[in-house]
């Protein structure tokens, strides 16, 4: 099964406090902006016509527009109307930004940027973790890597199955090397990405090829061992350079298969 918003055990999916109306109100307007149907700058609909085409109460576009203007997506001004605000002024690391962005179709410029984040932020994980790891920490690394080796090697498997374990492996790995460098920043951070990180991972492995078989798996199974040899080698300047590499790896990975969004 494909990962999907859907179907990920994630940190995006539910954050939002409001259900019902209000909910379905909120996440009406959010996928108009983040699609790009309400510009950046536009105006958006008058709260007369959101009432009646939505079928809803006007306090509940008023608490909608609230909401929305509260994660930075609209303004409210009495003599300018409602208007879109520009991507940079988004809550980009709200998890509700991030899935209706996903959702409104702006998945490749959400992924571009992760990736960017990646490359930028955890070379300096792997070094980090190095040298600050516990005893307890090594522990947890050691046994992600052992489960991502396991599944890798467990042709046994179901084909679905597996694949959707390996991805499960990969997030465990980073995850454990981030929760090494005891940062509760790190930690949250992770937590607020990881599901939009499934989906780059997932668009990796379709770019080479896996879609049931372990196809193209082999050279980021090396990349992420290379890692796992610095960290325990206890060389947090190997360990840096092999995530780079692995990193970059991602991302050549990656834009080569930005084409598939578009089939999906």
């Amino acid at each position: 099964m494909e990962p999907t918003l859907s179907n990920m055990r994630s940190e995006l999916s539910g954050r939002i406090e409001v259900r019902g109306i209000l909910g379905a109100a909120v996440g009406e307007l959010a996928s108009r902006i983040a699609s790009g149907k309400w510009a950046e700058g536009a105006v958006i609909a008058r709260e007369a016509d959101l009432v009646e085409e939505m079928k809803v109460s006007r306090s509940v576009v008023r608490e909608a527009v609230r909401i929305l203007s509260a994660k930075g997506m609209l303004k409210s001004k009495t003599s300018d109307g409602t208007r879109v605000q520009p991507r940079s002024s988004w809550r980009l690391l709200d998890p509700d930004v991030m899935e209706w962005r996903i959702r409104g179709g702006d998945r490749k410029a959400l992924l571009q940027d992760l990736l960017r984040l990646r490359l930028v932020i955890e070379p300096s994980v792997a070094y980090s973790a190095t040298i600050e790891a516990t005893d307890m920490a090594r522990d947890r690394v050691t046994a992600a890597w052992r489960g991502k080796v396991a599944v890798y090697e467990a042709s046994d498997l179901p084909k679905d199955g597996r694949r959707r374990r390996f991805i499960e492996a990969d997030l465990e790995f980073h995850r454990a090397l981030i929760a090494a460098v005891r940062s509760d920043l790190l930690d949250q951070l992770f937590s607020v990405v990881e599901a939009a990180l499934e989906l780059v991972i997932d668009l990796q492995m379709r770019a080479r090829g896996y879609t049931s078989d372990m196809i193209g798996m082999d050279e980021s199974q090396s990349l992420h061992e290379a890692v796992y040899d610095a960290f325990i080698a206890r060389d947090p300047v190997a360990a840096e350079a092999a995530m780079r590499r692995l990193i970059q790896r991602a991302i050549d990975d990656a834009t080569d298969g930005f084409a598939l969004l578009e089939k999906d």
